[in-house]
């Protein structure tokens, strides 16, 4: 006879847990019903791009690429953005649940649950009315997001103060949603320095930059005006979403081998770099995640450092990561614009906790007891996390104290054992998702833990008896040298699991015995009992994947994301022209670059600066003069292009194409050369032949040229371009 099993909730875990039991255990072993509260399905994540009743924002871009933000037996199609937008995350898993027919029950709330012996009776509110429902086993998917956690500290605040999940526009969030005038302050402060402080801040000083710089009326008054100041605890390492392959390179100089920076890395998608397998130690994978030792913490403040290209210094103090912050468990968050922004001084950076709040102003204390004061505030931002009880409202209390319950912990507010999958104290209970940072592939995998579990397998029965976890959770609920996302590092969670079920990891056939290599991907973790249309979804995600790391090597792909993306913010240039006519001037200009982010104008492009230079130009009949020049530069992924386009007057407003860059892979390539880039553009009569140079550090660029030998009816020069960021 089939067990009955109840699933509480119809986001990624819930639909997961729901396919695995229904489709991936043997037929009539499970009868499982799935009860979502909203009129959808999908959780955090909007279906739509109108669709606004998740708490993601649908134009907000995942932080981990598709290719991780997956299941392993449906893959992504080809053409779709290495990180999609939250809307398009929302339509992957409508596709997941029509691909496998997962039945769900929306409009039905679950109320409350009792254990009565060993079932469990379920009261839920449907559309129209309550019923009582009995199971034999609950999964609790629900979630770790439960209500969004404001500090009582800003209750005396004057201005709006928002969650970071509520935030979609600056405008709304500067006038209360449309109900009140801006505040007259000019800091936006953004109180929280992990992954959602981080992303907040980078997503509001990239609204306001768009505000001041794209063409015609602002959509709120005096843009310009505004900065963001986020508040961080301590300093965070900021990762750019895609990472180098290869950052240092060997050099052999007098029979001597030494690592140096590479100025020319291939790129790929920030985890298809770090889950990299074959960097494990022999042996079983240990955690790297819990409890970090200051030897731990060193060697990933030291990984950061070489894939980033900078100790942050140059940034701001208050995330340079010098001193003894190496010594400290790291932390970490994703955005491709926030220190671009700090360098910029459109983010401004302050460490400590907020004391005090009153009116327009608050009181930041850091670690030694200096109390900092910011005041004009016109809106304050909670990135401040969530309280998990709202997730739990359902469960009785003397399950809870079983569970040890504690509101306090955001890390674990619940005691379970095997990878925050159950407690052996309640073994019909189980948890998918519950955790900071579930990754979906770890969803997966407790999903079919528990499947295989309820299904009497003897290895799953034994990690649950052997499981010794819980006590090594509860003291890290209180120690202050706990991992940012403590629960378990990825690839040490996947292979785990696979472990405890008997899944052998997909390794090219030619592999020896034993061997680690490649990056962890949920489809390199199927079921060999898989059904063949899921072994066919892995099989196409597995070939994508192939012809990514194929293309990034061979091929430079990425290169110019890469590129684009570094080149925020402020240069230092300096120019030389020389001219072979009398009629126009040789010279130097010595000056500043800019690249402004701002929101793509054009149909179609992805991602947009407008490019403003102005400096003194010195010609070489003697004098100096003023001069200042804009274009408009643009980046699209399906292309892979970068191109430029000239300005009109206003200095906002694109006009016409100037030229596109094409990068050079060189056949062979000689050890410390930069990318290369050229370009050839006939514009009216004359025609234009650039030729530029990028030089990285990590993801950093450096250092950077163009040269342009220019042609035509009036004009015979060449101009010679230097950009260093500025001291």
């Amino acid at each position: 006879m089939a067990k009955t099993v109840c699933i509480i909730g119809a986001g990624p875990s819930g639909l997961v847990a729901a396919k695995t039991l229904m489709h991936d255990a043997p037929k009539d072993t499970f009868h499982v019903t799935c009860f979502e509260a909203s009129n959808r399905i999908g959780g955090l994540w909007p279906l739509d791009k109108i669709d606004d009743e998740g708490l993601v924002n649908p134009d907000m871009c995942v932080n981990q690429s598709r290719h991780t933000v997956s299941f392993s037996d449906l893959a992504w199609e080809e053409g779709k953005a290495s990180f999609p937008k939250a809307w398009e995350v929302g339509k992957y898993l409508e596709r997941y649940v029509e691909k496998y027919g997962v039945d769900i029950k929306l409009e039905s709330r679950v109320m409350q649950t009792e254990k009565k012996g060993a079932r469990w009776e379920v009261r839920v509110w449907g559309r129209v009315e309550e019923k009582t429902y009995d199971f034999d086993h609950l999964i609790v998917a629900t979630g770790f997001f439960g209500k969004p956690k404001i500090p009582k500290i800003f209750n005396e605040s004057d201005v709006p103060v928002w969650h970071s999940s509520k935030i979609r526009d600056v405008k709304d969030l500067l006038t209360e949603g449309g109900t009140r005038p801006p505040a007259p302050g000019r800091n936006i402060v953004v109180v929280g320095g992990q992954m959602s402080g981080v992303e907040t801040a980078g997503s509001l000083a990239f609204q306001i930059s768009s505000a001041v710089n794209n063409p015609g009326e602002p959509p709120f008054p005096e843009p310009e005006k505004y900065v963001v100041c986020n508040v961080v605890q301590r300093p965070v390492w900021v990762m750019p979403l895609f990472f180098p392959k290869d950052p240092d390179v060997e050099v052999t100089e007098g029979g001597v081998a030494t690592k140096e920076k590479n100025p020319s890395p291939t790129f790929l998608p920030l985890d298809l770099v770090n889950y990299n397998l074959s960097w494990r130690p022999p042996g079983p994978i240990q955690n790297t995640s819990g409890y970090v030792t200051p030897e731990a913490a060193q060697m990933v403040h030291g990984f950061m450092e070489t894939y980033i290209g900078t100790d942050q210094t140059d940034l701001s103090t208050d995330i340079s990561m010098t001193g003894s912050v190496r010594s400290e468990p790291p932390l970490l968050a994703c955005s491709d614009h926030y220190t671009e922004f700090v360098r910029h001084k459109k983010i401004k950076t302050l460490t400590g906790k907020v004391t005090r709040a009153s009116l327009n102003t608050i009181e930041i204390a850091d670690g030694s007891g200096m109390i900092q004061t910011v005041s004009d505030i016109a809106a304050i931002v909670c990135a401040t996390g969530f309280n998990a009880s709202a997730s739990l409202s359902f469960l009785p209390v003397d399950i809870l104290e079983t569970l040890q319950f504690s509101s306090a912990s955001d890390e674990f507010p619940l005691a379970l054992n095997v990878h925050s999958t159950i407690n052996r104290k309640i073994p019909s209970l189980g948890f998918v998702g519950f955790y900071r940072s579930p990754y979906w592939g770890v969803m997966e995998m407790q999903a079919r833990f528990l499947s295989a579990l309820w299904s009497g397998d003897s290895k799953a029965t034994k990690a649950l008896e052997e499981d010794t976890t819980i006590d090594s959770m509860l003291k890290l609920r209180r120690d202050p040298r706990r991992a940012q996302f403590p629960m378990g590092d990825y690839a040490y969670l996947m292979e785990s699991f696979a472990s405890i079920l008997s899944i052998a990891r997909q390794e090219p056939p030619s592999s020896p015995p034993d061997t680690k290599t490649g990056i962890v991907f949920p489809p390199r973790y199927l079921p060999s009992s898989a059904s063949p249309s899921s072994q066919r979804e892995a099989k196409l995600s597995l070939e994508i994947i192939d012809r990514i790391f194929s293309s990034s090597a061979s091929q430079g792909k990425f290169v110019a994301r890469a590129v684009f993306r570094a080149l925020q913010g402020i240069w230092h240039l300096d120019r030389k022209i020389s001219s072979r006519l009398e009629t126009f001037p040789s010279g130097i200009l010595n000056g500043t670059a800019s690249f402004l982010p701002r929101s793509p104008t054009e149909e179609g492009k992805e991602m947009e600066y407008l490019y403003f230079e102005e400096g003194e130009f010195r010609p070489s009949w003697g004098g100096t003069m003023s001069a200042k020049r804009s274009y408009v530069y643009h980046h699209t992924e399906s292309t892979d292009k970068i191109d430029v386009w000239f300005a009109k007057s206003d200095y906002k407003t694109s006009d016409y194409f100037f030229h596109e860059l094409e990068f050079i892979i060189p056949e062979e390539k000689g050890e410390l050369e930069p990318w290369r880039a050229k370009s050839s553009h006939l514009c009216i009569d004359d025609l234009y032949n650039v030729t530029y140079t990028f030089s990285f550090s990590g993801t950093s660029l450096m250092k950077w040229t163009s040269r342009y030998e220019v042609k035509g009816p009036k004009k015979d020069y060449v101009i010679e371009n230097v950009y260093t960021r500025p001291k």
